[in-house]
């Protein structure tokens, strides 16, 4: 069994990543995304998507 990198799904154009490359690729997907959206009629314009808060999980409480 073959088994694939860890990756992680970005938040802005929801494509998987490498944990490594999405450090490299966000900044980029982002500003893409501003030029994008700068583009379009303002009445069709988005706010930024929000970077999702990464909480870690714990153990369960007894």
């Amino acid at each position: 069994m073959i088994r694939r990198p860890p990756t992680v799904v970005c938040y802005i154009c929801g494509r998987e990543y490498g944990t490594k490359s999405i450090a490299i690729h966000e900044p980029q997907c982002l500003k893409k995304w501003h030029n994008e959206n700068n583009l379009l009629p303002k009445e069709l314009r988005r706010p930024e998507p929000k970077k999702p808060e990464v909480r870690t999980i714990t153990g369960v409480p007894k």
